[in-house]
């Protein structure tokens, strides 16, 4: 009995701490980007380099690490793409002479760069939104 209960709680704590199976995935900008909403294709066209200006303003995509889980949720949803391919594809563009996205380690470190960066565009999550930059796009996530 003691077992079941132990179980139990265990099973009610990691319940209790798994993220929310809805989320939204939020493409920022920096609020001098001239517009207020960008496609999702236009947003995967730009992190992968293959558009580099919104009405004359140069972009600049910020990636997070590669290890960080919403990486992944934006590389699926946005780019289509797992992490393998598109190091196969950075690999090819490489030899062109294109460098990838900018990587940074943190939501936090996104906003912070896109908020001073004129043309920066990057993603969080709406936990840290705050008033320095502004949304151009939102993604509903459905994880199951």
């Amino acid at each position: 009995m003691k077992k079941i209960n132990i179980i139990l709680v265990f099973l009610i704590c990691f319940l209790a701490l798994k993220p929310s199976l809805s989320q939204e995935l939020l493409i920022i900008a920096n609020k001098s980007l001239p517009v207020d909403y960008v496609s999702k294709r236009d947003i995967k066209l730009i992190y992968l380099k293959k558009k580099l200006f919104i009405k004359y303003v140069r972009v600049i995509p910020v990636n997070l690490h590669p290890f960080n889980p919403l990486r992944d949720i934006f590389n699926k949803y946005v780019l289509g793409m797992d992490e393998e391919q598109l190091a196969l594809y950075w690999n090819e563009m490489y030899l062109r002479g294109i460098d990838p996205p900018i990587v940074l380690k943190s939501q936090k470190a996104v906003v912070r760069f896109v908020s001073k960066v004129e043309g920066a565009i990057g993603y969080i999550t709406p936990k840290y939104l705050n008033n320095t930059v502004k949304v151009i796009l939102r993604i509903k996530i459905d994880e199951n």
